[in-house]
């Protein structure tokens, strides 16, 4: 089984992933406005939206994970037998 360190890193490198993704969209959302036609920006706006939503489930899920994680320690530290 994958340690819960590796886990967080994982999370956080994904997270940051989309939110790059996110951001690349907003980028390219603009520059075909201002340079190209508005089908192409509407594809790249498309992307940002679904970009930006999978940003938010990574978040959200990582999230539940550390807490899922800190429960257990928590827990595992009350159940210990005392000496």
């Amino acid at each position: 089984m994958m340690k819960s360190d590796t886990q967080i890193k994982i999370f956080i490198f994904l997270e940051r992933l989309w939110l790059a993704a996110a951001a690349i969209g907003v980028i390219c959302v603009i520059y075909f406005l201002l340079k190209h036609d508005n089908d192409s920006a509407l594809f790249f706006f498309g992307f940002f939206i679904l970009s930006g939503l999978l940003y938010l489930l990574r978040k959200r899920q990582r999230r539940k994970h550390q807490a899922y994680l800190e429960q257990k320690h928590s827990s595992m530290q009350n159940t210990k037998p005392k000496v």
